[in-house]
């Protein structure tokens, strides 16, 4: 039986509550980035993915660092 192996990425951009850009700071969008985080876990949950691994993204600024690479497979 062959896998079916996906990486997705999620981001602080794909929260159902996005920080302003002016008045956000790190925790804001570390926040974001975890709920999108979470609903996208759920949702992969729901169609039957497997994950195998969730990588955080690397970045210089806030806004780069606040996002996760999800392995999953079926």
């Amino acid at each position: 039986m062959s896998k079916q192996f996906a990486a997705f990425h999620v981001s602080w951009r794909d929260a159902k509550s996005r920080p302003l850009g002016l008045v956000a700071d790190e925790r804001d969008y570390g926040r974001a980035a975890a709920a999108a985080l979470q609903s996208r876990l759920n949702q992969l949950a729901d169609e039957g993915w497997i994950v195998q691994d969730v990588l955080p993204a690397s970045g210089i600024t806030p806004k780069q660092c606040a996002g996760f690479t999800i392995i999953a497979f079926r």
